[in-house]
C-alpha cells in the first residue's frame, strides 16, 4: 500500500479532532468534486465514442483504471476504482450527462 495513506509523523498529536475533522470534511469535498468532474469527462467520452460508432465502453482501458487504483490504494482500491467506473457509466442516474464538451477547470 502507498506510503502517503500513512499519518505522517509531523501531525501526530500536533492538532485537535476539530482541525482534523475540518481538514477531513474539506478533502472530502474535494474528492466529490474530482469524482463529478471525472464522471462529467468519462460520460462525454463515451457519447463521442458512441457518436463514432464505437463500444460506449472500452473494457481494456477500464482494466488499466482498476489496476492503478490497486496499485496506488490496494485491494480495496480496486473497489474504489469499481464504483468510480460504475458512477462514469451514461446510464446512471445520478446526474444527467452534460450537453456539449466539459468546461475546462
Amino acid at each position: 500500500m502507498s506510503a502517503a495513506l500513512e499519518v505522517p509523523a509531523d501531525l501526530t498529536g500536533a492538532m485537535e479532532e476539530p482541525e482534523v475533522r475540518a481538514l477531513l470534511a474539506d478533502l472530502d469535498g474535494k474528492i466529490i468534486s474530482m469524482v463529478l468532474r471525472r464522471v462529467e469527462l468519462a460520460r462525454y467520452d463515451q457519447s463521442l465514442r458512441r457518436l463514432s460508432g464505437m463500444p460506449v465502453s472500452e473494457l481494456a482501458w477500464e482494466n488499466e483504471v482498476l489496476e492503478r487504483y490497486g496499485d496506488e490504494l490496494g485491494r480495496k482500491g480496486v473497489d474504489i476504482g469499481r464504483a468510480v467506473l460504475a458512477l462514469s457509466r451514461l446510464r446512471t442516474e445520478h446526474r444527467p450527462a452534460r450537453q456539449g464538451p466539459p468546461e475546462p477547470e
